[in-house]
């Protein structure tokens, strides 16, 4: 049985694939909406998984490869992944979105050295969810004017809105975004600076910073958190390459 590990679009397809490919699959997801994404061919479990849980999950389920297509700043739930594959004495397989092409943007190891680029602008345009919204609070709570796009679940606009966010301030939305749509919105709300995530080509990067390029305004772009993976993949053919070479 393989378990994949699943937060993004990749884990979806990867898991499909596999099970078209003739595989016994079971996919995880920390939310219940991640879960309705699958069709009714792919068993899933919904839930966040420690190392103990996803240990015993394991033994329960008779895993044998756990394949972690987690968010790439998703570190903990890849650490915790890791960690059980290691003591279950399974396989562990990170399938990581290729990165896109940065050199236009201003870098930030982590969020809060985004937060302090972000302080030499006055207009600011959020795409990175609302995980880390707030750790950008201090921003709008000095009159720096902040848009957030975020998800457009009940429990998402209420922490924006406990965070103090005005409703003008939040556009709710889910993408993928085109960069047409993008410009439209930065230009929209005339901002001076776009921070994203280095969630990789499939995580609509290229498109945000086409975008800004094309309005001339800065991207500061959170790079990924380095994490040691045992074994890493960035596409289908050597992901199998990988399982079968293991058979």
């Amino acid at each position: 049985m393989i378990l994949v590990l699943s937060g993004t679009k990749d884990g979806k397809e990867v898991a499909e694939k596999l099970k078209h490919n003739g595989f016994e699959v079971i996919a995880s997801t920390v939310t219940n909406y991640g879960a309705s994404l699958f069709g009714k061919e792919i068993k899933v479990f919904s839930g966040a998984l420690d190392e103990i849980g996803m240990i015993d999950f394991i033994n329960k389920n008779k895993v044998n490869i756990i394949i972690d297509a987690t968010h790439p700043f998703a570190k903990e739930a890849s650490i915790n992944a890791i960690n059980a594959s290691l003591k279950a004495s399974i396989k562990y397989i990170r399938y990581e979105r290729q990165s896109a092409d940065f050199r236009n943007a201003i870098l930030a190891a982590d969020f809060d050295e985004a937060v302090e680029k972000c302080k030499e602008f006055d207009n600011i345009f959020l795409t990175i969810g609302s995980k880390n919204l707030e750790r950008f609070k201090p921003l709008w709570e000095v009159g720096k004017k902040v848009t957030a796009r975020v998800l457009p679940s009940s429990n998402v606009l209420r922490k924006c809105e406990e965070l103090g966010l005005a409703s003008k301030d939040i556009i709710a939305m889910e993408g993928p975004f085109s960069t047409e749509l993008n410009y439209i919105m930065f230009k929209e709300k005339e901002a001076e600076v776009i921070v994203t995530k280095e969630s990789g080509i499939t995580g609509g990067v290229v498109e945000k910073l086409e975008a800004a390029s094309r309005l001339g305004i800065c991207t500061i772009l959170i790079k990924r958190p380095t994490i040691n993976y045992p074994t890493i993949v960035d596409n289908f053919d050597n992901l199998m390459r990988e399982l079968i070479n293991d058979a």
